[in-house]
């Protein structure tokens, strides 16, 4: 039945609070606010009849019913009776709500009536369902989309005698707080009690609409099947709050609920009855919460064990290293749990404590006791001497005949320890022995170990990684290309072992080595490689490879020419180029100036004077190849043009007196006047002269100029001096 007892919380979860609504009994205003329908069989067709109603008694609503109807139909919704149940009186119901810390509303007034009547039911071959129904809910309720024509229906199923020869329907065993707090957890026993001792499955449901603003008293009640209640936007069965949580656990029927918002949300619950595995019956119980912002002074939240920072397991040690969470207090009182003893107790906000032994402790903490608001936290830890679990790796083997011992060690009790092993590719793959032998792992490689110790409720494992070696495999090689003298051969060795490899080369020229990739020069010929490894540890074996002619080592070309003549003018830069290249069958010409030419003998003209390296490349029959360069002079005929007149006059012709050398560089220019003073000098790419001393042109008449410029055959600094003319 719809009775909810009080399901006290630490008030650090502020009591929250819980209303029924069942919907409202509506004869011009809602008053209903909460009601149950269950059965008790008496025999035969005689059941006892249950109503339980809650009415706000601050409602100006109509009285309970005086009459109270209901309405049966038998298993194909068909109505076969219709009886009343007299009102037996009411009671008023305490709020329940006496958290000191927070101001409660002071509007809340619940009466309960309880109707009850034995009734011989008419003879139904297919079962009987009962049915009492009332609108409206009234505009107040948060989550429906038209609450104040919204009524409710209450209703309970009596399974068939085909399906069970009696039965009595479950009950739901507690009033909830009439009260819940916003952003505050309500953890509420909501389970029902079976009187035939059934199976019984909780989940949150729609509950049903019944009866209209125009039909609020519907008598008889409408036929089942009921329509179910419209969720407003964002709400449904399990999101009743929109913004905020609830749960229920189908076993146990604890609700977990925890809303963001004040206001008046419908909830549905349902129990599901079964019998053999058989569903015989389905009761919903149909309520609201009425949620408020609780204006909180303090809160003892005491952190429970798992969520300790420095939790790894309950084996751990006798010390722990409480966490407060409260909020709001000053003074504080903690309880360690400890029978027997009266020390067990500090005032500190975050106090360590060391337990006598190991055990299950239940531990309190008060803040501000003794103080008019005051709250405690409750929780249980769980101490064990710390465990651990370790061993050492054994040695590597060959994966041929391998066979693995292990010692399992670490800090554990000798007596009530239990062991457990996991080797994965193994045989045998697991052991419960402290120190398992004849290990033996199927395949090479690296094979994940776990050793895991249990003691009491305690348990700690450790991981290592097991190497088993393959049998080692030999192979080398060098890179495939045209090997000419003198040869550098670097022989890779692509031998593979679990183990280190040890290796001995016979490099086929009378040298050997101990290197993994040796290196060594080859002249010409044909040469046989033999590499000899071995390893000492896991598969421990010896093998040689030897691959024949392996290296072949062909003769190079030399590369010669000569150039005729070494040095010319500019205008007579023609230079003949003779092949001396020798064991050559291909030749090719760079001349040093992007010019090119694939002929023995050429001849061949330089545009501009320099020094130029023209070099040569050879190929011989098998792709050897060689290099040879020279060095040839092309000399100017006249390294610089000086003018001996300019007119800076600022027309478009002949403005800056600008020498001309054979190839862009930097200069060094001086220019004086006719009594030798100087008169301007530049030392810069190019330099020139505009005609002009301290921003003024100079007058008419000769002027002696110097340069200084780097001399391109010898690299060395050439002076040169003459007389030039002003004329404007």
């Amino acid at each position: 039945m719809l009775i909810l007892n009080i399901f006290v919380l630490p008030m650090s979860r502020l009591l929250l609070i819980l209303v029924f609504l069942f919907s409202y009994f509506h004869v011009g205003a809602s008053h209903i606010v909460g009601g149950e329908i269950y059965y008790d069989h008496l025999g035969n067709n005689d059941y006892r009849v249950t109503v339980k109603l809650y009415r706000d008694c601050l409602s100006d609503g109509a009285e309970f019913d005086q009459n109270l109807p209901i309405t049966v139909f038998n298993g194909s919704d068909v109505q076969i009776d219709n009886f009343t149940i007299p009102f037996p009186g009411s009671q008023l119901l305490p709020v329940n709500f006496s958290n000191p810390c927070v101001t409660a509303p002071s509007d809340i007034c619940v009466e309960e009536a309880i109707y009850q009547q034995v009734v011989t039911l008419p003879a139904s071959s297919n079962g009987y369902t009962l049915s009492y129904q009332r609108c409206c809910r009234g505009p107040n309720v948060t989550n429906l989309a038209n609450p104040e024509d919204t009524g409710l229906t209450l209703t309970v199923e009596i399974p068939a005698t085909n399906v069970v020869a009696s039965n009595s329907s479950p009950r739901f065993n507690n009033f909830p707080p009439l009260l819940l707090c916003a952003n505050t957890e309500l953890d509420f026993d909501h389970s029902a009690t079976d009187p035939d001792g059934d199976v019984l499955e909780y989940e949150l449901c729609d509950p049903y609409q019944g009866g209209t603003n125009f039909a609020p008293a519907p008598n008889p009640a409408s036929p089942p099947p009921y329509q179910e209640v419209i969720w407003g936007t964002g709400a449904s069965a399990t999101n009743p709050f929109v913004n905020g949580t609830i749960t229920i656990d189908p076993n146990t029927g604890q609700l977990l609920a925890e809303p963001e918002a004040s206001g008046l949300y419908a909830v549905g619950v349902c129990v599901k009855e079964y019998r053999n595995g058989v569903l015989i019956g389905t009761s919903t119980r149909d309520f609201l919460f009425r949620v408020f912002n609780c204006e909180i002074e303090l809160e003892a939240e005491l952190t429970q064990q798992e969520e300790l920072g420095t939790f790894v397991s309950y084996c751990q040690g006798l010390t722990i290293d409480f966490e407060n969470e409260s909020w709001g207090g000053t003074n504080y009182s903690w309880d360690f749990g400890v029978d027997g003893i009266t020390t067990d107790v500090s005032s500190e906000f975050e106090p360590s404590y060391t337990y006598p032994g190991p055990g299950t402790y239940e531990v309190m903490m008060i803040v501000n006791p003794g103080w008019p608001c005051t709250d405690t936290s409750v929780g249980t830890f769980i101490v064990n001497n710390e465990i651990e679990a370790e061993f050492e790796v054994p040695p590597i083997q060959c994966v041929i005949g391998n066979s693995y011992d292990f010692v399992g060690e670490g800090t554990f009790p000798a007596v009530g320890s239990t062991f457990e092993w996991e080797f994965g590719d193994a045989n045998p793959s697991t052991s419960t022995d402290q120190s398992p032998t004849g290990i033996s792992f199927l395949s090479p490689g690296e094979h994940d170990v776990t050793f895991k110790v249990y003691f009491d409720q305690c348990a700690t494992t450790t991981t290592e990684t097991v190497e088993v070696a393959g049998p080692p495999q030999i192979n080398f090689g060098i890179l495939d290309e045209v090997r000419c003298a003198p040869y550098t051969a670097e022989l890779v060795n692509l031998s593979t072992a679990s183990t280190p490899i040890y290796s001995f080369w016979d490099l086929g020229d009378g040298t050997t080595s101990t290197e993994t990739h040796p290196v060594n020069v080859y002249d010409v010929g044909v040469y046989d490689i033999t590499l000899t490894i071995w390893t000492e540890q896991g598969c421990i074996d010896t093998l040689t490879m030897t691959r024949p002619a392996l290296i072949e080592v062909f003769p190079s070309p030399t590369a010669g020419f000569s150039v005729t003549p070494p040095e010319a003018n500019e205008y007579e830069a023609n230079f003949y180029f003779m092949d001396e290249s020798i064991d050559a069958v291909e030749s090719w010409y760079n001349f040093g100036d992007y010019q090119t030419s694939p002929l023995d003998t050429v001849w061949h003209f330089y545009d501009e004077p320099g020094v130029y390296h023209p070099w040569q490349i050879v190929y011989n029959e098998y792709g050897c190849s060689d290099r040879a360069q020279a060095q040839i002079t092309v000399t100017p005929v006249l390294p610089i043009i000086v003018p001996n007149a300019f007119t800076p006059n600022g027309d478009e012709y002949n403005n800056v007196f600008q020498p001309v050398l054979y190839e862009d560089q930097v200069i060094e220019l001086y220019i004086y006047n006719r009594w030798g003073e100087l008169i301007y000098s530049a030392n810069e790419m190019n330099a020139s002269w505009d005609g002009t001393a301290n921003g003024q042109l100079v007058p008419d008449g000769a002027y002696i100029w110097r340069i200084v410029y780097t001399d391109f055959k010898t690299e060395m600094p050439i002076e040169v001096q003459g007389h030039v003319m002003v004329l404007k």
